[in-house]
């Protein structure tokens, strides 16, 4: 059975090796707010709502997982991070929902030894959220790990509905022909069920990349049919998809 849950566990995170700037980026100088407006905006093209949008920062530090997620927690304006468990280990979390126009963040440091710790930071959005509040809460969480001495990495995965009536493939189709004439795309991998079609490509003019065996992935497409809605979900994923579709 297809395993359509990327978990934000230390394992399955820990396999994603994400490369950053592509050579095509390499020469230019980019924030990180100008790579996420521009793979927003590549979102938007492909599908005609989106429902939701979910950036995530990763990485490992040195130090106490309690103080790092204490003092990310503060920064953010979360409340102080309880102490839980996952897969084993200690984890440090606070939250606050999407509400309206304000953006959902999230922070989780697990300790991964005695002076270690793997954070992730989760920013979410849906169609109310402002995206300048997006952008700003980006930008302001990539300076806060730089500062913590943080090597961190972010993926985005944006989700929005398609038509009612078409195929999961027919709808993918229809999705990479709203990207096709803007974008350099390669399909690298492909996946179809009965109720999935997803495909991986090269776009080397986006800005994040994923090394998977001798290819460089920049980009999925997946199309889920959800019988309860009587709809097809479209996700898109820079550069894979991170979350469930």
């Amino acid at each position: 059975m297809l395993n359509r849950w990327m978990s934000a566990g230390i394992v399955a995170l820990a396999l994603i090796i994400v490369i950053g700037m592509t050579t095509a980026y390499a020469e230019r100088s980019e924030s990180e707010g100008e790579k996420l407006e521009q793979l927003i905006h590549t979102s938007n093209a492909a599908m005609d709502q989106v429902e939701r949008m979910i950036i995530k920062w990763q990485g490992q530090g040195i130090g106490s997982a309690e103080e790092q997620a204490a003092r990310l927690s503060e920064q953010l304006g979360l409340p102080r991070p309880v102490l839980g468990s996952q897969t084993g280990h200690d984890v440090y979390r606070s939250e606050i929902q999407a509400e309206g126009s304000r953006a959902g963040i999230l922070v989780n440091a697990v300790v991964t030894g005695e002076n270690g710790y793997y954070v992730i930071v989760q920013l979410a959005g849906n169609g109310s959220t402002e995206l300048s509040e997006l952008v700003s809460l980006h930008e302001q969480v990539d300076q806060l790990l730089a500062n913590s001495e943080v090597e961190a990495t972010w993926n985005l995965a944006v989700q929005g509905t398609g038509t009612t009536d078409a195929s999961v493939s027919n709808q993918l189709e229809v999705t990479e022909a709203k990207l096709s004439g803007q974008l350099g795309m390669h399909a690298a991998e492909r996946y179809t069920d009965d109720n999935t079609a997803s495909v991986s490509y090269r776009v080397p003019e986006l800005p994040t990349a994923i090394q998977s065996g001798s290819d460089v992935l920049n980009m999925q497409i997946a199309v889920h049919q959800d019988h309860d809605k009587g709809s097809n979900r479209i996700t898109l994923g820079f550069p894979v998809i991170t979350i469930e579709y």
